[in-house]
């Protein structure tokens, strides 16, 4: 008779509880009997996580805005540290957002329980002070990027590349002219997507520059249609307010993002996941990031990389333009979309460069790969 095992999986943002849910799946379709609790979202929930907490209390973007919520921090740490006394899991397994994440390695390698690293703290950004850390309290990673896997083990690390997860996720359902029917659209008319992110803090930031960008095309006499990829996280009235304050609409689009991304001309796209989706995607976009001017300071002294897009950090080059803090205004995001939209030879190689990107990521059945992690960790041969 199998013994159920027990794994505390932790996903502190949207993107995180999408492949955490991928995961819990794929375990079970390896025939591993795991009792999962842990911090994810709706879908983790969907798949039989235990919620100790919900990633919309974690979604903590930026180095003042943690600041501020240290005390929920501490206090969400040491629910996690009583779970690991009493519950004793088999396995920790760590999805990303590292900094509250490599906390709990510390905490779960003092108690003698192994960890996995799923989609590593992105050291090549930050140099090398991390990695000892890493090191010390992490047993074995599977990282996603092709560039991580030499890194890591060059300081010693095992670390294995399992493919990018996306490459699973991202399917396109129905036609462009079905897209466009369903959603009232015209064929012929340059559509624009508009990708604002999954925080509120990013909406705040960035969805208000997106529209007055394009109120200033229509005022020019660009003849754009535009659509909202709505992130699921963002109750619709924020968007709805937003639209209204600033007096520019654009058909806001639930349930259908990668839609979205492969039938637009140009997609506005908030720095994060969405950008490497569009990516996969081949979708022409710019790449907008805007935090606090502190938490934007603190970044531009410990970040060691030129770029903040992920598609441009793949590449090693800058393929698709990046508009950073007071760069993400109405009258630059205009004028640099006129100009993609208006040269077809700039389309055609920033389209060449994502598909290269896309050619980096690797193979599909990331989530399969880090389930055979799993069971070589838990001691379960297939």
């Amino acid at each position: 008779m199998k013994k159920t095992k027990h794994i505390l999986i932790l996903a502190g943002e949207a993107s995180g509880d999408l492949h955490g849910a991928h995961l819990v799946a794929a375990i079970r379709r390896r025939g591993i009997e795991a009792n999962c609790f842990g911090i994810g979202g709706d879908r983790m929930a969907l798949e039989g996580v235990k919620l100790l907490r919900h990633t919309n209390e974690m979604a903590i973007m930026g180095f003042l805005e943690i600041a501020r919520h240290l005390p929920f921090i501490r206090t969400v740490l040491r629910e996690i540290e009583t779970a690991l006394d009493t519950r004793r899991p088999d396995l920790v397994v760590l999805i990303d957002y590292p900094g509250f994440n490599l906390r709990v390695a510390k905490k779960a390698k003092t108690r003698g329980i192994p960890v996995l690293y799923y989609i590593a703290p992105q050291v090549w950004a930050w140099g090398a002070s991390r990695m000892e850390k890493i090191v010390e309290r992490v047993t074995r990673m599977a990282v996603i990027l092709p560039f991580e896997e030499p890194l890591f083990q060059r300081f010693g690390m095992d670390a294995q590349f399992v493919g990018h997860p996306l490459l699973d996720r991202v399917e396109v359902r129905g036609t462009k002219t079905e897209f466009f029917r369903e959603h009232g659209l015209e064929e012929g008319r340059p559509l624009i997507g508009l990708l604002p992110g999954s925080r509120r803090q990013e909406i705040a930031r960035l969805f208000p520059a997106m529209l007055e960008a394009l109120g200033k095309m229509r005022a020019q006499g660009m003849d754009v249609q535009a659509v909202v990829g709505a992130a699921r996280e963002i109750p619709p009235e924020m968007l709805e307010e937003v639209m209204r304050k600033v007096g520019v609409k654009a058909k806001r689009i639930e349930d259908a993002t990668y839609e979205v991304m492969a039938h637009s001309d140009l997609l506005w796209a908030t720095s994060g996941t969405a950008t490497l989706e569009a990516a996969i995607l081949g979708t022409p976009m710019l790449i907008l990031y805007r935090a606090s001017f502190l938490s934007y300071l603190i970044g531009r002294m410990v970040v060691k990389i030129p770029y903040i897009g992920l598609p441009n950090i793949v590449a090693g080059r800058k393929i698709v333009p990046e508009l950073i803090q007071r760069e993400v205004r109405a009258e630059r995001i205009a004028a640099q979309a006129v100009e993609i939209l208006s040269d077809a030879e700039e389309r055609r190689a920033m389209q060449e460069g994502l598909a290269e990107v896309r050619a980096k990521l690797g193979e599909k059945g990331a989530s399969d790969r880090v389930a055979e992690i799993v069971g070589e960790m838990l001691g379960i041969a297939d």
